[in-house]
């Protein structure tokens, strides 16, 4: 037979059986976070191509042919902008999704809401695209 509690135990009132149990996933708040996640990955793919459409217009060598069948090439060494642009783009737009994927995943695994991080990171991606363009696009003009 179990032994009584002391009174000022059993007046207690009772703790919740488990501190670290997990809120139930919402599956509404993952498929938001999923399409707009899959559309920040869609901006940074366009701006990706975009960017590296631009990189070919950067790294060009003029050559010449000559009479004699020879060839003079003049290498035209990009402007630091340029590399600045490609960073930021490039640089910007994967952090921003590599970070929505870990603090969405880890907000979903927690109960919280898993959509604001991705909703971040589409203007943080079209942003960070946008001035690499810009950057790259003053570096070749």
């Amino acid at each position: 037979m179990p032994a009584t509690l002391p009174p000022a135990e059993a007046a207690a009132p009772a703790q919740p059986a488990s501190t670290g149990e997990r809120k139930p996933l919402n599956r509404r708040d993952i498929v938001l976070s999923l399409g707009l996640y899959l559309l920040g990955v869609i901006a940074a793919f366009g701006w990706a191509y975009d960017l590296f459409a631009k990189l070919f217009d950067l790294v060009h060598n003029r050559c010449t042919a000559k009479k004699d069948f020879s060839v003079q090439c003049i290498v035209i060494r990009p402007p630091a902008s340029a590399l600045w642009g490609l960073l930021i783009g490039g640089g910007g737009m994967f952090l921003a999704l590599v970070g929505a994927m870990v603090l969405a995943s880890v907000a979903a695994m927690t109960g919280r809401r898993s959509w604001i991080w991705t909703a971040i990171a589409l203007p943080l991606i079209l942003v960070a695209g946008a001035a690499g363009h810009v950057l790259v696009a003053t570096a070749i003009g």
